[in-house]
């Protein structure tokens, strides 16, 4: 539109010496002080940052004649203040326009016109404008995170000049696509990125390397492809990382190991090979790993070789959930010393070997799965222990030899899955009382072991 590309023009005009925009895009008179700020459509005399007008009379702070920042425009008091943020301000100012522009807004309903995005910004005073965040002359935050409607477009490159930003929110925008840009690797102030649920493609930029002080990073639910890149153990403040339900291939890099602060670990549903490195066990502030799929089955993920033993180094462990992957050989022993344990769930894969009796150290464990393997050997009387169970899933194995009297010691459990074995011996009594027991497709069952 006319008005808007001459405040795109305008932008380009750049900077005095002091590094203040000279440029406006007025198209008429613009009265001192004038303008209506970043893009706006419509209206004569709109500024993108002003170089009429001054403070009021007798109001001298911060101002210094031709250099004054207009606060109708993209300024506020306090960037007018603080002198040595100028240039700053102006990347800060570009950037906004740009991100504005980038984007149209789409309906969840598919029949409705996009039509240009306006979160009433360039509407007066840049600290009113909606979903932005100003400390100290500076935009913090950027939070676009949306529900019924998306924005659509692609992240603009200028906004590597926000150098403050410490937070850009934009899940749930999933008409959004195009790549991550790299110059996102220059805020190096960032510590929270979420770009979750949304149409993003391309890789991981390992630009992301260059962000230390970065504890949250979301980037599921997208199109993105490509290796996660080992830059991402540079990171050495992530506490929360989120890559799922995209098309990542590849290994999991050794290099997530120097993530020592970490306390969610989620890669599931993707595409990765390999196995999972020993180095995972240097993670020892990990609370919760998902490695799997969603659903408890066969997933995306392909991730071969055998269960590392430094896993059992991670003693805050809550969650833990490798299932539907190809891992094959013995459980370690070592999961044993996850006391604070409550969900671990490894089924749907090709382990094989005996069931370790050290899984009955896991007294706050609540839900057990290890169905759909090649286990064998007969179930360890310790799985007794398990007080807080409620689900006990062992079907689908080789099991053998009689079902153990103290499982009737676990008295909160409602799901109790041995099918699909070879077990024999007698049932003992207190299990037909439950009101999820399966035990069928064991052909001796009933029968002298």
């Amino acid at each position: 539109m006319p008005q808007r590309s001459r405040c795109l023009a305008g932008l380009l005009a750049v900077v005095c010496a002091v590094g203040v925009l000279a440029a406006g895009c007025s198209s008429g008179d613009s009265s001192e002080g004038g303008g209506s700020g970043v893009g706006g459509e419509g209206s004569a005399g709109t500024s993108v940052v002003g170089s009429g007008g001054g403070p009021a009379e007798g109001d001298d702070s911060g101002w210094a004649g031709d250099d004054w920042l207009d606060p109708a425009g993209c300024s506020n008091g306090d960037f007018v203040k603080n002198l040595s943020s100028r240039g700053s301000l102006v990347g800060d100012c570009e950037a906004l326009v740009a991100f504005r522009n980038a984007f149209m807004l789409q309906h969840i309903i598919s029949d409705l016109p996009e039509f240009s995005y306006d979160p009433n910004w360039g509407d007066g005073d840049i600290s009113y404008w909606e979903r932005i965040e100003i400390q100290d002359g500076r935009v913090v935050s950027i939070d676009m995170r949306t529900q019924f409607e998306s924005l659509s477009g692609q992240i603009p490159p200028e906004i590597g000049q926000m150098d403050a930003l410490r937070k850009l929110d934009m899940r749930g925008n999933w008409a959004i696509e195009g790549p991550i840009p790299p110059e996102i690797g220059n805020l190096h102030q960032l510590e929270e990125l979420n770009l979750s649920s949304t149409g993003i493609s391309g890789e991981i930029p390992p630009e992301i390397g260059n962000l230390p002080k970065l504890w949250d990073l979301h980037l599921g639910g997208t199109r993105l492809s490509g290796e996660i890149p080992a830059e991402i153990g540079d990171l050495s403040d992530l506490q929360e990382l989120g890559i799922y339900e995209s098309d990542i291939t590849g290994e999991i890099p050794p290099e997530i190991g120097n993530l020592t602060k970490l306390k969610v670990l989620v890669l599931r549903d993707n595409r990765l090979t390999g196995s999972i490195p020993p180095e995972i066990g240097n993670l020892t502030e990990l609370e919760y790993i998902h490695l799997g799929d969603f659903d408890n089955y066969r997933g995306d993920n392909q991730i071969t070789g055998s269960i590392p033993t430094e896993i059992g180094n991670l003693t805050k462990l809550e969650y833990l959930d490798l299932g539907g992957n190809r891992l094959s050989g013995p459980i370690p022993s070592s999961l044993g010393n996850l006391a604070n344990l409550e969900r671990l769930y490894i089924g749907w894969n090709e382990l094989a070997g005996e069931i370790p009796p050290d899984l009955g150290n896991l007294t706050n464990l609540q839900s057990l799965g290890l169905n759909d393997n090649r286990l064998t050997g007969t179930i360890p009387a310790e799985l007794g222990n398990l007080a807080k169970v409620t689900g006990f899933s062992l079907h689908n194995n080789r099991l053998t030899g009689p079902i153990p009297e103290e499982l009737t010691n676990l008295a909160e459990v409602n799901l109790m899955n041995l099918r699909g074995n070879d077990l024999c011996g007698d049932i003992p009594e207190k299990l037909y009382r439950l009101n999820h027991f399966r035990y069928q497709d064991n052909p001796r069952l009933g029968s002298p072991c």
